[in-house]
């Protein structure tokens, strides 16, 4: 018999047929699996609940929900073929074909048809998001018929499992069966699937099974049929690399089937490293603006306390600064002398700035809070040069020249202290 080569640390199940519920598919052992770790292959009957923690898996899907077609595809691909397969073989579906996942296998015949195999799409995504939940990566889904192992030209790969039946007739086709667990209805499921499989001609059945009480049932049935067989139960094989694979009639939905597709468990350490840098980032940045805080209130206190301790008659101190200010013009103001805001200094440094053309560059002056209000004549500022030259002689002395408008048939300007 063919050799199944299979990595350390490989798991595969087999799944029950959609036949037996989606509760009892988590909560009831009706799962066959093969976990190859650290103490070698064991098959165990288990339930989803109770498999223990998987990086990842390969799926297995009951024969008796994959059906395998042989269509004729015309020579597009892509998206093209996708939406195209559902009309190219509807005719040969029970099911609506609108419900179904199609995946593409390789050509098979000398016809040029394409093996294609169908499974209800509820199903498909219900058992692979059941797996992706659990933090297990699917790293396929294989009809199990087309995973039994090919023993020989012309034989038959037949795998009896608790409650169902597999046959592989060659290398794209196979049928799946269901099977009762008492001796009879196992015989009478044999003897049905093998008179429906057809003759096999030039070859044996090899049979496979995952207990030894399969044999009586076994004798039975091809006594029954006269059929030929090598004697003997094997060992339930390890499965083959199938010729298809049904995660390729998985349908995606935007970015969705990206995000599925990310193994996180993978990434839960560099995600941990992550959120810890971002963690504490946000911390110092924290701590950073509580220090700047408490020193602007304490620069804030030493101002509030350099105002009441010069102007000790103020009473109530919102803007230090801003009062500060009005205060030394007021006392400004009183002994008489002008503060650089006042009408006439401001109009000396405009001067300044005017220089040689000052006496006749003015039409009419206003000054009010601090703000010299001024109106040029035409010819003093009719070019951009001109203007950019009095901009700048401005901010040399000191002074803010902000006209009313950009444009250059404004005349009419502000002049503050800078």
């Amino acid at each position: 018999m063919t050799a199944t080569n299979i990595r350390k640390g490989e798991s595969f199940i087999w799944l029950p047929p959609r036949s037996v519920g989606e509760r009892a598919f988590a909560t009831e052992a009706r799962l066959v699996a093969l976990l190859l770790g650290s103490d070698g292959a064991g098959y165990q009957r288990i339930s989803l609940d109770a498999l223990p923690q998987l990086n990842s898996v390969t799926l297995l899907f009951d024969a008796r929900d994959v059906t395998l077609l042989r269509a004729k595809v015309p020579p597009i691909s892509g998206a093209k073929l996708r939406a195209a397969l559902p009309n190219l073989v509807e005719d040969q579906l029970l099911q609506d074909a609108g419900s179904c996942a199609f995946a593409l296998g390789p050509q098979v015949g000398s016809e040029g048809e394409r093996l294609v195999a169908v499974i209800d799409r509820n199903w498909l995504e219900f058992v692979l998001g059941a797996f992706e939940r659990r933090g297990a990566k699917v790293q396929a889904a294989w009809p199990a018929q087309l995973a039994l192992p090919m023993t020989g030209k012309g034989n038959w790969s037949l795998l009896c499992l608790p409650d169902g039946l597999a046959l592989r007739s060659d290398n794209a086709a196979g049928i799946g069966w269901p099977a009762a667990p008492d001796a009879e209805g196992r015989q009478e499921a044999l003897a049905s699937l093998l008179a429906s499989a057809g003759e096999c001609a030039g070859g044996k059945v090899v049979v496979f099974a995952l207990d030894d009480g399969w044999q009586e049932p076994l004798d039975g049935a091809f006594a029954e049929l006269e059929l030929s067989i090598d004697g003997k139960l094997h060992r339930m094989p390890a499965p083959q690399p199938a010729a298809v694979d049904l995660l390729s009639g998985r349908t995606r939905r935007g970015a969705l089937g990206w995000v599925n597709d990310i193994n996180w468990r993978a990434w839960r350490w560099p995600g941990a490293l992550a959120a810890a840098a971002v963690a504490a980032f946000l911390l110092g940045l924290n701590l950073h603006w509580a220090q700047l805080a408490q020193e602007r209130d304490g620069l804030r206190a030493a101002l509030e306390t350099t105002f009441r301790r010069t102007f000790p008659e103020a009473k109530v101190v919102v803007d230090p600064v801003l009062q500060m200010e009005r205060e030394v013009a007021a006392l400004r103001t009183r002994s008489g002398e002008s503060g650089p805001g006042d009408f006439v200094p401001l109009l000396a440094r405009l001067g300044q700035a005017l220089g040689a053309q000052s006496l006749d560059a003015l039409t009419s002056v206003d000054y009010r809070d601090g703000t010299l209000r001024v109106k040029f004549k035409p010819a003093v500022v009719q070019t951009k040069a001109a203007r950019d030259s009095l901009l700048g002689a401005c901010r040399r002395v000191g002074l803010r020249l902000e006209f009313d408008q950009p444009r250059e048939s404004s005349l009419a300007a502000a002049v503050t202290v800078m």
